[in-house]
């Protein structure tokens, strides 16, 4: 809590020692803890077990703390971490195989409460104190949580294997990324009603999206596989970047990526003039394109012989955040580059690193 003092301090000190923490647009304002000042790395662990955590980087100590979240809670964080997201003072652990959702203070990563009633959780976002997790099980649904409670209050229907959500101009859109089969769209929802009100037709299988500078969305379609029963490859369909007008939601913009490689994140740089994409399997390197760019770039801007399970882009100074799964059996690594892709340091975590989350 921050109390700014005047000819009227004494008061002032009064009134604040009588209200407690101040609350505003149901954030609640609290001394600054150990997680202030740094990153939260999501461990996704291994499949089937149950060592999915959370690895904290300390920017002031240039350090990583393993494993967080059960140090101070007394026990594991679940199965399969998939993303997290963070609202009002809290951090969200998206658990796919655990079906629920992790809830904890961020500043001490105690918990606090904890979501049920889910099936294979994907992603979540957040507007107006309301949770909208996307989930793979009952065929592709958006979960809408009441914040305060944790509390499903509504079941959305939108396409097959939604993945990211975002809110852009009031909406909330939802990437369906088809699953193990194929969807080309992004169900645009209207929070007032609940609904879903347009649905757009993107690439094959939209996985993640940004907004630029000038509130345009930038979506990563991973393009569509297909095996026959010896896991042959009898189809296949090029990886895209989408854009889309944030006014109205239409398509502006398609720029191949290739037709045999296929990345499955983006992230957008501070001044919201560059796009990245790359991570994912079989894709190596992390790629930069500005957004005024008439086609994707020839070349990686990070290292073009790594393979990144998932990356991040730091909003306040532009350093990189790339993620090396290993094995998914063993610790992993968190890779961080500056801004012109060179790399500074490689720093040990959790089993398979997905996402990083930036305070």
């Amino acid at each position: 809590m921050n109390i700014k003092l005047n000819t009227f301090a004494c008061a002032l000190l009064l009134v604040a020692i009588i209200q407690g923490c101040k609350k505003e647009d149901n954030v609640v304002y609290t001394p600054a803890g150990p997680y202030s000042n740094g990153a939260f790395v999501a461990n996704e662990g291994t499949f089937g077990q149950a060592n999915a955590s959370v690895s904290f980087y300390d920017f002031a100590g240039d350090s990583v703390r393993n494993s967080i979240f059960s140090a101070v809670n007394g026990h594991p964080l679940g199965q399969l971490l998939q993303s997290m997201h963070a609202a009002g003072g809290k951090m969200y652990m998206i658990l796919n195989l655990s079906d629920t959702v992790e809830v904890v203070s961020a500043n001490d990563f105690k918990s606090t409460g904890i979501i049920t009633g889910l099936s294979s959780p994907r992603y979540m976002t957040s507007y107006n104190n309301k949770g909208y997790v996307t989930q793979w099980g009952e065929t592709g649904v958006v979960k809408v949580v009441d914040l305060n409670t944790n509390a499903i209050l509504k079941t959305i229907d939108v396409g097959t294997g939604p993945e990211q959500a975002m809110v852009a101009n009031g909406m909330v859109l939802v990437c369906n990324g088809g699953a193990y089969d194929v969807d080309s769209t992004v169900s645009v929802i209207d929070p007032a009603s609940g609904s879903v009100v347009k649905t757009v037709v993107v690439g094959d299988n939209p996985k993640e999206m940004v907004t630029d500078r000038n509130n345009d969305i930038w979506i990563v379609c991973y393009g569509y596989i297909k095996y026959d029963g010896s896991f042959n490859i009898i189809l296949e369909t090029p990886s895209k970047i989408v854009k889309l007008s944030g006014a109205n939601f239409q398509k502006t913009g398609e720029y191949i990526i290739s037709a045999t490689r296929h990345p499955q994140h983006i992230d957008i740089s501070k001044d919201g003039s560059i796009v990245y994409y790359g991570g994912g399997f079989g894709f190596s390197g992390i790629y930069a394109m500005n957004i005024n760019a008439a086609s994707v770039p020839a070349d990686p801007l990070v290292d073009g012989t790594k393979y990144f399970y998932g990356f991040n882009v730091n909003p306040a100074d532009g350093e990189i955040y790339g993620l090396d799964a290993t094995d998914f059996t063993t610790p992993g690594k968190l890779c961080k580059y500056s801004s012109q892709g060179t790399l500074i340091r490689e720093y040990v975590t959790g089993v398979a690193p997905n996402g990083v989350l930036f305070r």
